[in-house]
């Protein structure tokens, strides 16, 4: 299973870099976790703090090429709830490194 790299950046750079990363079937998946706060943040929180309206996550895959950006602004707040990553148990909220 590929594993997926989800840095949060602001405009000013990094903020945190993901050095666990997620393991994800593919960039599809991928990109649904990063829609869904990648467990470093809810939904809720990125839509509608305005000092998350800069942040994003960038994504990268298991050899650390960058594939995409989400904006926390763009972040779903449906109520799905993206798949468990394989081999980690429960979908646990990651620790946060936000300023």
């Amino acid at each position: 299973m590929p594993r997926f790299y989800f840095d949060v950046r602001t405009p000013s750079g990094v903020v945190c870099l993901d050095h666990e990363g997620l393991d994800c079937a593919d960039a599809s998946a991928a990109l649904a976790e990063a829609r869904h706060g990648a467990r470093f943040v809810e939904p809720e929180e990125g839509a509608g703090n305005p000092l998350f309206s800069g942040y994003r996550f960038s994504v990268a895959d298991e050899a650390h090429r960058f594939l995409f950006t989400v904006p926390f602004t763009e972040l779903e707040i449906d109520g799905a709830v993206p798949p468990a990553p394989i081999g980690r148990g429960a979908p646990a909220k990651r620790a946060r490194h936000l300023s």
